[in-house]
């Protein structure tokens, strides 16, 4: 099941407060930042569960979460575009003054990883412009490479969407993981999870994820991948 941001624009209600505008501004919010950002030709991918409706079902959003393909010392960069958006929707963005703002949070990717995974974003309209979102391997990467309260949740919601390359996803956590092996494990948690909400037995949800798999769907890994042999060969 997918959704689309029509469909997240419907969960935008404040229902302890009807008349509350603050959670129906997040969509120019959106259109805000993502205009800066191609103002200034920047690459990125729009993660958190703003993508992941575009994966899954829609659910409740009250922060945009954007990667920006960026080292970690132009930082200043994105620093400046969020203060800009911020100041224009001060009144919906400004905790002093606002009970529950919007949240925007800017940064760049964390490792070659996540730049490589940004290159995957998927282009389509979203609240109104174009814009890139996360594919559905950055967003499972992200969420077992760290760790927040509702990572664990969304992976698994991921997971039994169905669209993800669990393979891909494994590969990569392979490369980033800690010494621990942290991010694997929560991989198999999260698989672990999906399997119990969705189906009975492992052999059914692994039949059920091959059937929503489009079956000509070629990951960019593998494509690479060939690259490399035929280069080898020549």
């Amino acid at each position: 099941m997918t959704a689309s941001s029509a469909d997240i624009e419907a969960l935008l209600v404040d229902v302890n407060d009807l008349s509350n505008p603050t959670p129906g501004m997040l969509p120019a919010i959106f259109r805000d930042i993502i205009g800066g950002l191609d103002a200034a030709g920047l690459s990125y991918a729009v993660v958190g569960r703003i993508a992941l409706a575009l994966h899954e079902q829609a659910r409740s959003v009250r922060e945009i979460e954007i990667v920006v393909a960026l080292d970690a010392d132009e930082h200043e960069r994105i620093a400046v575009l969020t203060r800009a958006t911020q100041e224009r929707f001060a009144a919906h963005m400004d905790p002093r003054t606002c009970e529950h703002p919007i949240v925007l949070t800017l940064r760049p990717s964390t490792c070659s990883v996540e730049t490589q995974l940004l290159a995957e974003a998927i282009t389509c309209p979203w609240f109104g412009v174009q814009a890139r979102l996360a594919s559905a391997e950055h967003l499972l990467w992200l969420w077992c490479h760290t760790e927040a309260p509702d990572h664990a949740m969304n992976a698994s919601a991921l997971i039994v969407g169905g669209t993800v390359d669990l393979y891909c996803v494994r590969s990569l956590l392979r490369e980033t993981d800690d010494v621990e092996e942290s991010s694997q494990r929560r991989l198999r948690l999260a698989i672990g999870d999906a399997v119990l909400s969705a189906t009975s037995s492992f052999s059914g949800f692994m039949a059920e994820r091959r059937i929503r798999l489009d079956p000509n769907r070629v990951p960019i890994w593998r494509l690479r991948q060939a690259e490399n042999v035929d280069g080898d060969d020549r």
